[in-house]
């Protein structure tokens, strides 16, 4: 893996690229936390190839999925005896007490010896007090924290990450030169992303699989992607002094644009019924003239 395949140009993400070299040297382990889907594993691999002078092998363990105790163990002495070693536990905070114990060991015992990168959702916090989280092992590895934003939250980085994602699918599916009209640029941009990198691959290549054209628009995305509720945005600006109306009209505005004008799909993101947003489509001349020769019948 290069550097020049980490999409940075968000300042959020180039202080994670920034504060991964200067770790490097460091003999700490690295935790790294972030949300589902924002690419915790990639960095783990991409940490690894900076450092791979010092811990030539790379391993991970992926405790997300729960273990049973023997399966944990055997996990464990598979790490016995190893040197030289980059090792990525993702989700480790699913260990059960007296594992989480034997990390914290072998994370004190085998510094400079192996590198461990630990990654996990952003909770930590409410896992130690609720006692889920040793406080030891959390105070053993809390020293060097690389925190992943969300893609909602690195909106600078999604064109170029849609162009390699869609590089990538194009070869997948042997299609070249795959573009995106104006419209779905603006979807894309807008869109929440509760499942992050993940969902915005996933998004591209349901719609480079399902349709056969050189360039995809709104008129492409998936219906399910509407059937389903938007997470809440604690990050929503609201400016004071603005009349309520003229917000109503521009958020219905906006969601008209991003589904392409597709009054139903429009309707289920906003939570209301199709007939109510015809009104209002009505009530702030939102249609234009083309539209308004084709309007529903009341």
């Amino acid at each position: 893996m290069e550097e020049s395949n980490f999409i940075a140009l968000s300042p959020s993400t180039r202080k994670i690229l920034d504060r991964m070299k200067q770790a490097v040297t460091s003999d700490l382990p690295i935790l790294f936390l972030g949300e589902s889907g924002t690419g915790k594993s990639y960095l783990g691999y991409l940490f690894h190839s900076f450092c791979k002078d010092r811990f030539p092998q790379y391993q991970v363990f992926d405790f997300s999925v729960s273990e049973s105790e023997e399966e944990t163990s055997e996990i464990f002495s598979k790490l016995d005896g190893k040197a030289g070693v980059t090792i990525f536990l993702e989700a480790f905070s699913n260990l059960n007490p007296s594992f989480q114990v034997q990390l914290l060991q072998k994370i004190r015992n085998e510094k400079g010896k192996n590198r461990y990168l630990l990654s996990d959702e952003p909770d930590l916090t409410e896992k130690v007090k609720s006692g889920r989280l040793q406080e030891s092992l959390m105070t053993e590895i809390q020293t060097l924290q690389v925190k992943i934003p969300t893609l909602r939250d690195r909106k600078e980085d999604i064109p170029p990450l849609t162009r390699f994602f869609l590089d990538l699918i194009g070869k997948r599916y042997n299609r070249k030169n795959i573009k995106i009209s104006e419209k779905l640029g603006k979807f894309l941009l807008e869109y929440d992303y509760p499942g992050n990198l993940h969902q915005l691959k996933n998004l591209l290549e349901a719609m480079v699989s399902m349709h056969n054209v050189k360039t995809l628009d709104t008129k492409h995305l998936p219906p399910e992607l509407f059937e389903t509720g938007y997470k809440q945005n604690d990050n929503l600006t609201v400016r004071t002094g603005i009349p309520l109306r003229d917000y109503e009209r521009e958020i219905i505005r906006r969601n008209l644009i991003l589904v392409n004008g597709n009054r139903e799909k429009a309707a289920r993101i906003l939570g209301i019924s199709e007939r109510t947003i015809y009104r209002k489509i009505t009530e702030f001349e939102l249609f234009d003239s083309e539209d308004g020769k084709n309007l529903p019948s009341s």
